[in-house]
Formats: structure tokens, C-alpha cells, sequence
């Protein structure tokens, strides 16, 4: 059987599923799978979930144009038992968010240099909520899997391919091959060329980009494992993956992923993941690096 076959499957540990700092992180997440009526509800519970703690069911409903079974089945769909364990989880989140306390100040900064700023602002205070959906079960088995696969192919397209570019040249770097084309449909020949001991690692924001889409499908049907990073868990290619990881900014909304777009959680995510399977492939990473920085050596000026 293929060694693939022999990494076990993990479940989230007890406790992880609503995690602190984690239930917004999560509806954002899920939001774009669900009903028109949902949404409205879960749009509701996120433009005022510091006041959440303080409304009712019904009239969340009223703010949302809703009935209150909707609610009720809306917070069911998010994955919890009702409106009351949400209520009570997003008062828990509201205490540990005021309990890391406030960033610091910026200095008056105008124009373009408070634009740049900004942004860094935002990546710096959104870091903590980025995971929020990260499973340490799902990442330890994404390192096992990206470290053992006989081939592993790297697969992105639009504003994920150069991205997905990198992630592939970072791991041949430490001796991990990993391969990589531009050309959508040679994605999908080479991911349809794998076989049950490979892996295809596909990045995608959105986790709708039908090009990519295509490439998991090819892979799936030559029975090769399908490891997806993404922002949303529910989305079309987390539901053709047999592994998520999933990690985003925590105010973006699917429209504006798809309009203003960012890989910086998942730029970082994949940061973390070279590091990671180089500490699992050991030698052969120190190796490897070794090389890399003969030849990068050889290539500086003075």
C-alpha cells in the first residue's frame, strides 16, 4: 500500500471546533455557501457582533428581515446548536479580543504614506484571527503528506499562480521537488498524469477559480491526494479536497476576495509550511540548503 496511505487521518482535537477568536474568523468563512435568508442573518451577526450578546433571537430576525426560525437554522448551518451557543460563544470572543488589548497608536502619518501604513496596520492586527480556522491536526498531516509524496505538484491560477510558483520553488529548495506549470491545461494533464502516491497542493483565495478547479478534478481522478490552501471552508475546492487548510484576513468578504484580493495569510501560511517540512525532512533540508546557498553565492555581485 502506498506510504501515502499510512499517514492517519486526524480529526480536530476536542475543544478546537470554537476556539477563542475563532467564530467570526468562521461565519466569514462559511457565509458565501449559504442560503439568501442565511446570509442576511449571518451578515447581521457579523456587522454587529458586539451586540449580539445583547439581542435577542427575534430581534436579530427583525434586523435581518428574517423569521426567527431562520436564525435559529441560520446558526445550525454555521455549526452551532443554535442562536443561544453563538450568543454566548461571540460574548466569550468579545472578552478575549478586549483581553489582548488595543494596538498601539500610529503617528499621524497623510496621504500615501498612511495608504502603505495602513496595510500594514491591517495585516498586523488581523494576524491572530488568520488562523482562527487552522487545525493543528490538518497542518501536522499536510506536512506528512507534502514531505512523503512520491511527486508533488503545485497548482494556481490568476492572482495564485505566482504565488503557487513560489510555493513550488521553495520546496525544491529544500529538497522537496515539487512541480509546477503556468499553463492551466498543462495543470490539469500533469495532475492527471499522478497517481495514488502523489499529491497535488492547490492554492486558491477564493476556492472558486474554475481553472483550478479543473486541475483537483484531474487529480482526483488519478487517485491522487488533493491538499487545498484557501480562505473559505466552503467553497467549491474545499469541497474537492481531502485536506483544507484554511487561512484568510478576517474582515474580507468573498466579493471583496474577488475584487481586492490579498495572498498575504496564505503567502504566510505557505512561509510557514516550507519551514515546517524542512525540519520533517531533516538531513535532506540542510542538505539541500546547503546547495541553494552555494549557488546563490555564486550569483552575487560585489
Amino acid at each position: 500500500m502506498a506510504e501515502l496511505q499510512n499517514i492517519p487521518e486526524q480529526k480536530n482535537i476536542p475543544g478546537q471546533k470554537h476556539a477563542p477568536g475563532q467564530i467570526l474568523a468562521s461565519i466569514r468563512s462559511i457565509l458565501p455557501s449559504m442560503l439568501p435568508a442565511e446570509q442576511a442573518v449571518a451578515t447581521v451577526l457579523l456587522e454587529r457582533a458586539d451586540q449580539v450578546v445583547e439581542l435577542s433571537s427575534q430581534q436579530v430576525a427583525d434586523l435581518a428581515g428574517a423569521s426567527r426560525a431562520t436564525v435559529v437554522r441560520s446558526c445550525q448551518s454555521l455549526g452551532f446548536s443554535g442562536y443561544q451557543q453563538l450568543r454566548v460563544l461571540l460574548a466569550r470572543d468579545s472578552g478575549y479580543s478586549a483581553a489582548t488589548g488595543p494596538a498601539p497608536e500610529a503617528p499621524e502619518l497623510a496621504g500615501s504614506s498612511f495608504i502603505v501604513n495602513s496595510s500594514f496596520s491591517q495585516v498586523r492586527d488581523a494576524v491572530t484571527s488568520m488562523t482562527a480556522l487552522l487545525a493543528p491536526a490538518d497542518v501536522e498531516r499536510s506536512v506528512q503528506l507534502i514531505s512523503r509524496a512520491k511527486r508533488l505538484v503545485v497548482a494556481g491560477n490568476g492572482l495564485s499562480a505566482a504565488l503557487a510558483m513560489d510555493t513550488a520553488s521553495r520546496l525544491s529548495a529544500i529538497g522537496r521537488a515539487a512541480e509546477f506549470q503556468l499553463d492551466a491545461i498543462g495543470q490539469q494533464i500533469g495532475a492527471r498524469l499522478l497517481s495514488e502516491h502523489d499529491v497535488l497542493l492547490v492554492i486558491s483565495g477564493s476556492g472558486a477559480n474554475t481553472a483550478s478547479l479543473k486541475v483537483a478534478q484531474a487529480a482526483q481522478l488519478a487517485g491522487a491526494t488533493v491538499l487545498a490552501i484557501t480562505a473559505f471552508s466552503r467553497s467549491p475546492l474545499a469541497a474537492l479536497a481531502e485536506l483544507n487548510l484554511v487561512v484568510g484576513m478576517p474582515e474580507l468578504t468573498f466579493r471583496e476576495e474577488v475584487t481586492v484580493t490579498t495572498r498575504i495569510p496564505q503567502t504566510i501560511l505557505v512561509e510557514a509550511l516550507v519551514s515546517a517540512v524542512a525540519a520533517e525532512l531533516g538531513p535532506v533540508a540542510a542538505r539541500a540548503k546547503t546547495m541553494a546557498l552555494e549557488v546563490i553565492g555564486d550569483n552575487l555581485g560585489e
